[in-house]
């Protein structure tokens, strides 16, 4: 694949070692040449990034890359779910427009739960798991921070996790999109999918609800 390149092709009617091994030198040099320059790189300083939001009316700002990767993860949905964490003045204002969403919420300030709007329904279902939820990714968050500067960055080991919800492979459907609508509404998931995925809702529609 080099020799087809043409950088360093041998003379094919000499047919000599000499050159092939000049080829072979001269390949090994630029390699090792490439990586000492990428790991001269690796211990700089990552640069910031110039960052443009919005199309009509456009503000620009100079952040960290790591910054705006994570900003950009919070913002999907599929993968962190945003919560509210309210004040008191909140609750009291909520209260001159919908005074049951007042009194859930008042649930949620006084057991210093962040929640979003879907779980704030059934916060009261649902009080003991989200406690329990918070318990543990206050341990979780505790022992990430310790980790050390400069990796390895892994999850810590006997960390629990079991109450939080969303997670990746779960086998309900506690902390979704489809709880709520199933509580309102049972069997509501299942009746718009077909094949395979129908028996499957209806069975997590079905161990859902009747463990409430």
């Amino acid at each position: 694949a080099i020799w087809a390149q043409g950088s360093c092709r041998p003379h094919a009617s000499r047919g000599s070692v000499r050159d092939l091994h000049l080829c072979l030198h001269s390949c090994s040099s630029a390699a090792a040449m490439a990586l000492r320059l990428s790991c001269r790189r690796l211990a700089e300083k990552v640069p910031d990034v110039f960052v443009q939001f919005g199309l009509e009316q456009q503000f620009r700002f100079i952040s960290h890359p790591g910054v705006m990767a994570v900003s950009r993860l919070l913002e999907m949905r599929q993968v962190a779910r945003m919560r509210a964490t309210f004040t008191q003045e909140n609750i009291e204002k909520m209260k001159a427009f919908d005074p049951e969403l007042a009194r859930k919420a008042q649930i949620a300030y006084d057991n210093k739960l962040p929640i979003n709007f879907q779980q704030l329904e059934l916060v009261e279902e649902s009080l003991p798991r989200l406690l329990e939820e918070k318990k543990q990714l206050d341990a979780a968050r505790a022992a990430v921070g310790k980790l050390p500067v400069g990796g390895p960055y892994e999850m810590p080991k006997g960390l629990d996790i079991s109450a939080a919800r969303p997670v990746p492979g779960q086998k309900d459907i506690l902390g979704t999109q489809m709880e709520l609508a199933e509580v309102q509404s049972p069997g509501c998931q299942a009746a718009i999918l077909e094949g395979p995925a129908k028996e499957i809702a209806t069975n997590i529609a079905s161990k859902q609800i009747s463990s409430k």
